[in-house]
């Protein structure tokens, strides 16, 4: 090869390198969710995380719906914040607001009445997705009705205790029975019971239109030992939290329904 046909060829290789790296990156795209059902009795065993009871007065003693995830497969990345403005309408939830007060509860400290954690939630990862406001929060908890882990669990026997310690393996073979393919359980640690593994949150893969759960695209590994504890959840475990001048009280939807907050 000549010199002028190598230097054309590194010239023509320069020129190629320069306008690939200045290509900006294919931007990610959800194309499946993550709902993440989490058991309050692990959390608020927490020593160094109270829980607080609501100001709309008490949740159910169940599984709560902490999220539905936004994940793009190709990358296995979560994709979050897809608009800089986000608008929360809440009469959008006003035909389903016990459900929310029961099952989408914000347990933290101080006391709240959840709307601040579910506008947060929707503008993280609802408008990353195609659904609606309502679609988004309704799907959501229409999932974690049909799933009703307390009752999968209870038929193999794996009930809240703080006594006994469950086989992971048997945890998994109880929930397996009805969606076999699509979930992953975690775990938290209880530092003042040696490390001991406790049940903290059950994962399943949904699909991008909200209306099935599907096989996982990613994998995605346990965080659990051999052996994990099912913690009692009862309401001695939710502090009050509330002033005098915060009482507990359902939330004011605003008169119309259009309003914003």
């Amino acid at each position: 090869m000549t010199r002028s046909k190598l230097f054309s060829l590194l010239l023509c290789m320069l020129v190629f390198l320069s306008i690939s790296s200045s290509l900006p990156a294919q931007a990610a795209k959800s194309d499946f969710f993550y709902l993440t059902l989490t058991w309050p009795g692990s959390s608020c065993n927490d020593f160094l995380e109270a829980c607080c009871m609501p100001q709309t007065d008490e949740p159910a003693l169940d599984f709560y719906v902490e999220s539905m995830e936004t994940y793009d497969s190709y990358t296995g990345k979560m994709v979050t914040n897809c608009n800089s403005t986000c608008t929360f309408y809440v009469n959008e939830l006003r035909k389903f607001i016990e459900d929310m007060y029961a099952y989408w509860p914000d347990v933290s400290c101080p006391s709240n009445n959840g709307v601040s954690m579910w506008k947060s939630t929707f503008c993280k990862y609802g408008l990353c997705s195609n659904l609606t406001q309502q679609q988004y929060f309704q799907r959501a908890l229409a999932f974690r009705q049909d799933l009703d882990l307390l009752v999968l669990l209870g038929k193999k026997g794996i009930v809240p205790s703080n006594t006994e310690l469950y086989d992971l393996e048997d945890i998994e073979s109880a929930l397996r029975a009805k969606y076999p393919f699509s979930f992953v359980v975690e775990c938290s640690r209880n530092w003042l019971k040696f490390g001991e593994y406790q049940l903290s949150k059950i994962r399943y893969c949904v699909s991008m239109d909200g209306t099935k759960f599907i096989s996982c695209p990613i994998s995605r590994e346990t965080s659990c030992g051999d052996k994990v504890k099912f913690p009692l959840f009862t309401y001695d475990m939710l502090s009050n939290g509330l002033s005098n001048e915060n009482e507990i009280n359902p939330i004011e939807l605003p008169t119309h329904r259009d309003e914003a907050i």
